[in-house]
């Protein structure tokens, strides 16, 4: 997301660039707050929070294209200016409730959803800016679920929609209990409405079971749990994946770049291409991404061996993520990505190898040929000349978004040496 200058607003701003690809990344306290939305004010407020990146210090004021809002909220024809404009209206008069207890009494956060909203009529973008109040149920969160946007963007009901992510929260326990008048408030469901089980059952669990199944990645069973006499007090729900959901393309592009991010970043920390490729395989995605959050997000004077510390991390849940650490069986189309991915780097590394060597050389002819040289102007010129080429090679990594260059990946021992005086030589001026 490209930041846009401004002289009017105080806050940054950033081009919203709307993918369905993108996680929706909330905290659990979030899920399972009471939530009055539409099904076209859910779509446009989890656009803005799939825009929250996990490394973000605070919210942004996201600007983002009329005509990008409207497809996604499949509005067409000459009007869908207004269509959204009135959406967003509707969006800022909507709050977030939220109960807790401090020890000694019972408290209850009214929280906006939209803190500010700016509509560019001449240039048909809306800025936006989420709530400051959500901050601490989106930004360096420990407890969290996480699902790809495109799962629900396609769901037609508010409650379908509210039921994934309560399903989605425990897919990994596989099942989750729910009272039947909990499960009323959080759908957000009067009193004086759907009173009949019959009716609840067959207008929301029915209807979620069914638009669950064809349109996303898990899909649910559900029977009675609990009863009064002849009431039902509560439904039991059994969570599984949705074997016969079709993975998008989009899913499976996805899957590529969360395998590329997770071995990319576990390079750049130091940690060995081939340690960084166990890891991939080894853990689940969301499991890898919690430690790297967590100990990315500490003081790194706290941390001496950053790549160390990750791979204990990785051993012992030091973000303490409630999920499952590792899948039961390996996803064939993961481990396509992962050695995609690794040849990648293998190809690109053994290039930068090839380009350092060949340099070595030179110089290596150069002392051969000239018998009088001065060993010391020698030196010199080669540590600038590798330097340089360090220079170029970390540079066209960046543009490439590779992960730099290790020393560990050198495979000449002098070259070696240069490039950790290169690095040295980084860090003290950064």
């Amino acid at each position: 997301m490209a930041e846009v200058s401004s002289d009017q607003l105080s806050l940054p701003l950033f081009e919203g660039d709307i993918k369905p690809s993108y996680w929706v990344n909330q905290s659990t306290t979030l899920i399972n707050a009471i939530q009055d939305l539409t099904i076209t004010e859910r779509r446009i407020i989890y656009t803005l929070i799939a825009l929250v990146q996990p490394d973000d210090k605070d919210f942004k004021k996201y600007v983002i294209g009329v005509k990008d809002l409207a497809q996604l909220l499949e509005y067409k024809g000459n009007a869908i200016y207004k269509q959204v404009q009135n959406a967003i209206d509707g969006l800022m008069g909507k709050q977030l409730v939220i109960h807790s207890n401090d020890g000694n009494q019972d408290i209850v956060d009214k929280i906006q959803w939209v803190q500010h909203a700016r509509y560019e009529m001449g240039t048909g973008r809306i800025t936006i800016q989420l709530s400051d109040g959500l901050a601490r149920y989106l930004l360096n969160l420990e407890k969290y679920a996480k699902y790809r946007l495109y799962n629900v963007l396609r769901l037609s009901s508010e409650y379908s929609w509210r039921i994934y992510e309560l399903l989605k929260e425990y897919e990994w326990k596989k099942e989750r209990i729910i009272r039947v008048d909990e499960l009323r408030k959080l759908l957000s469901i009067p009193d004086d409405k759907m009173k009949l089980m019959k009716v609840f059952r067959k207008t929301v669990l029915e209807k979620a079971k069914a638009e669950l199944k064809e349109k996303t990645d898990i899909e649910f069973k559900y029977e009675v749990h609990s009863k009064a006499g002849r009431n039902i007090e509560s439904f039991i729900f059994y969570i599984d994946k949705n074997k016969k959901f079709k993975r998008p393309q989009i899913e499976l592009d996805s899957l590529r770049e969360d395998m590329e991010s997770i071995i990319h970043t576990l390079i750049r920390q130091g940690i060995r291409r081939d340690a960084a490729e166990k890891v991939a395989h080894e853990y689940d995605y969301q499991y890898v991404d919690a430690n790297l959050r967590y100990v990315l997000s500490l003081d790194s004077l706290e941390v001496k061996n950053k790549a160390g510390y990750i791979l204990t991390a990785l051993e012992d849940n030091y973000a303490g993520f409630d999920g499952p650490a590792k899948r039961e069986t390996e996803d064939p189309m993961k481990s396509l990505f992962i050695g995609q991915t690794i040849e990648r780097l293998k190809a690109k590394t053994e290039k930068d190898n090839k380009s350092l060597e060949g340099l070595y050389k030179l110089f290596e002819k150069r002392l051969l040929e000239n018998h009088d040289i001065n060993l010391k102007v020698f030196q010199l010129q080669r540590k600038e000349a590798f330097f340089e080429r360090f220079d170029v090679i970390s540079e066209d990594r960046r543009k490439q978004k590779h992960p730099p260059l290790l020393k560990a990946d050198i495979n000449h021992t002098t070259i070696a040496e240069l490039f950790e005086e290169w690095e040295q030589i980084g860090e003290e001026v950064y």
